[in-house]
């Protein structure tokens, strides 16, 4: 009969086997990223502050400025009122909230910057928006690549239309008559990303979506989805190879 250890520990047979379960995670991990190991949060961050840093160099001063000005508000009224081991650490804490604060402001800026002019950019910051941003992205499409995303919300419906050439009005125009023949009584909201009048420039995007005023239930706006997927059937595909010419008037092949 097999003794049982005393010391409590485990057997050398079972710390291989969760060896091997460890190493077969380990393995699965790296398959499941094209064999290579996830960057680390640090690494992230070098390499956002280093391409900020190539694209907008006054990122790093005006991060020093948000943190130096809330340390040296914090070291005078220290002075002027005492209690140094009370103001500096505020002074600290909202140093660093300040200097993060700017920073991703301005990596958020630089990023617009990217994706102004490209198509879907529209479609992009919608979908990195916090909150319940049903987005459908490309339900209108010309030639001219001017794009129409769809996105249901509290708000209602939201119509962006974005786009280089001329046609995006007319999309615009097309999409929200369909809609408002759908939903009824339900807001409808267009916007035109761009820079001319009466158009949005994409990096006030977000805080001109923030700013819609909530006219929607959470449980009205599940209704209002569904509805607009049912009305916006998928293409169908059109079949490979070559298109057949002998196909006389009764529908059979001869």
């Amino acid at each position: 009969m097999a003794r049982k250890n005393s010391s409590g520990n485990d057997s050398p047979s079972t710390g291989t086997t969760k060896a091997r379960v460890t190493a077969s995670g380990r393995k699965q991990q790296l398959d499941a990223t094209g064999g290579k190991a996830r960057p680390g949060r640090l690494a992230q961050v070098r390499t956002v502050y280093r391409l900020t840093r190539e694209r907008d160099p006054r990122a790093l001063w005006w991060s020093l400025v948000g943190l130096v000005l809330p340390v040296a508000i914090g070291v005078l009224l220290s002075v002027l009122v005492g209690r140094l081991w009370i103001w500096l650490p505020i002074g600290i804490m909202l140093g660093l909230v300040s200097a993060m604060n700017i920073f991703s402001r301005r990596v958020q800026r630089t990023a617009y910057a990217e994706m102004e002019g490209q198509p879907g950019a529209a479609a992009g910051i919608v979908e990195r928006m916090r909150g319940d941003w049903r987005l459908t992205p490309a339900v209108a499409v010309n030639r001219h690549q001017d794009v129409v995303h769809r996105v249901v919300c509290r708000a209602g419906v939201v119509v962006i239309a974005e786009g280089r050439g001329r046609g995006q009005r007319e999309l615009l125009g097309n999409e929200v008559r369909r809609i408002r023949k759908v939903i009824g009584e339900t807001p409808v909201h267009d916007i035109i990303i761009g820079t001319g009048p009466g158009e949005v420039p994409l990096p006030k995007l977000q805080g001109t979506l923030m700013r819609l005023p909530r006219t929607l239930r959470r449980g009205e706006v599940d209704p209002v989805e569904r509805r607009l997927r049912a009305v916006t059937a998928p293409s169908l595909p059109i079949p490979k190879g070559p298109i057949p010419r002998n196909i006389p008037r009764g529908g059979k092949m001869r």
